[in-house]
């Protein structure tokens, strides 16, 4: 499709509205969304309905002008489907924006693993203990978490990522200039002050409607390349956000209910029969995605599954200090190079083995520590080590830790 114009896609919004699925429809008849535009203006175009004629014959240039004035005045960017910044995963889904206005920045869902994040305004205890843990553990190893900057919940997920420096994206439903809700206006500004962004499909005046909630949820699990749900009721509008994110292929996780006899946390039961992945901490979600967070786990998935991540260091054991003489006749050696696995002894292996392989060479570990990350039955990754020693590709250390072989 070729490239248009800001002012083309306000005004494509100020005539067909937000959340519009003919929008997207017709867009795929036409080579821009220019083309479009000169049709629903000539009357060229069919399948629109008399309330979009009558806009689009209302809609003059200087409203589109004044938005845009409104939003650079407010540090509002302007994000269309044209733009590089518009992210991949969000243009994949059924009905995407036509616009995004966007405070802050999106260019940390290009390189991280983004994971929508809801649950109830007024959560459990329970709910807030463990969406702390778990949006804590996972916002450490740089998941970028998305959510829709509600209190609860909502809130947990945002300030997790922003206490930890760790960009997050908020979905607001409604405009930028509208003080929704009031007890977030200072988290809004740490989000964007993190790296992270806060972003509307609506324009920067549009009030707080129940249907913008609604619309709104395609967005925040279309933003994610899965959806954890921490705690929902029997009638949670997390159930929508949970059906949107079945609907657009994406992981849904949830966190079992801690009384499946309670309507007010036993919403996702439906979910777990029909085959959601239950999430007991964030290993099960780091699971799903183990070959992003490989670049990650050398930065510390501990032998315990609860604890915080902390990066493995060698603490070398202090050595008695040299003297002149064996200072003066001791050549420096050069420092060894990490071994690393080579593309021609990776193809010899098997799937089972090049995973196992794969996290030894990321983060040297205990039998122990590998099951863990493998997420393997104990016995299967013993029989796999044993084998990687037997082709000289791993080594066990004095103290129990196996590694690539010199």
């Amino acid at each position: 499709m070729k490239k248009s114009s800001v002012e083309v896609w306000l005004w494509l919004l100020l005539v067909m509205y937000p959340h519009n699925p003919k929008t997207r429809e017709l867009l795929d008849h036409y080579d821009s969304a220019e083309e479009l535009a000169r049709a629903i203006r000539d009357g060229e175009c069919p399948g629109v309905s008399d309330s979009e004629r009558q806009r689009a014959a209302s809609v003059r240039s200087r409203e589109v002008r004044q938005i845009m004035e409104e939003c650079a005045s407010n540090d509002i960017r302007i994000i269309t489907p044209d733009d590089d910044e518009y992210p991949v995963l969000l243009k994949n889904i059924y009905c995407p924006p036509v616009v995004l206005f966007v405070q802050g920045s999106l260019e940390c869902l290009k390189d991280e693993v983004s994971l929508a994040v809801v649950g109830p305004r007024h959560p459990s205890d329970y709910a807030v203990k463990v969406g702390t843990m778990l949006c804590t553990q996972l916002a450490r190893l740089g998941t970028v978490l998305v959510s829709g900057l509600a209190v609860g919940i909502d809130t947990v997920a945002h300030s997790c990522a922003v206490n930890n420096g760790i960009p997050t994206i908020g979905v607001l439903a409604c405009g930028h200039l509208v003080n929704y809700p009031p007890e977030n206006e200072q988290l809004k500004r740490r989000i964007v002050e993190c790296g992270g962004a806060v972003i509307s499909e609506l324009l920067p005046h549009a009030s707080v409607e129940p249907r913008y909630f609604r619309d709104r949820n395609r967005i925040i699990s279309g933003l994610g390349v899965g959806t954890l749900i921490v705690e929902a009721s029997t009638r949670s509008g997390c159930l929508l956000t949970a059906n949107h994110t079945i609907d657009q292929g994406r992981d849904l996780f949830c966190v079992p209910p801690r009384d499946i006899t309670m309507e007010s946390c036993a919403g996702v039961v439906p979910f777990l029969r029909d085959g959601a992945i239950p999430v007991f901490d964030y290993l099960d979600i780091v699971h799903e995605y183990m070959y992003h967070y490989f670049s990650r786990l050398d930065e510390g998935t501990s032998a315990s599954r609860t604890d915080k991540p902390q990066k493995r260091q060698f603490k070398p054991s202090p050595a008695a200090a040299p003297t002149a003489v064996n200072s003066a006749n001791r050549q420096e050696k050069p420092a060894q190079t990490a071994p690393a696995l080579s593309e021609e002894k990776l193809s010899a292996l098997t799937e089972t083995q090049r995973l196992i392989a794969k996290i030894v060479e990321k983060s040297p570990g205990t039998a122990d520590e590998i099951v863990i990350l493998a997420r393997m039955p104990y016995a299967e990754v013993a029989e796999v080590l044993t084998d990687l020693e037997i082709a000289d590709m791993i080594q066990l250390t004095p103290d129990g830790t196996y590694q690539l072989k010199q």
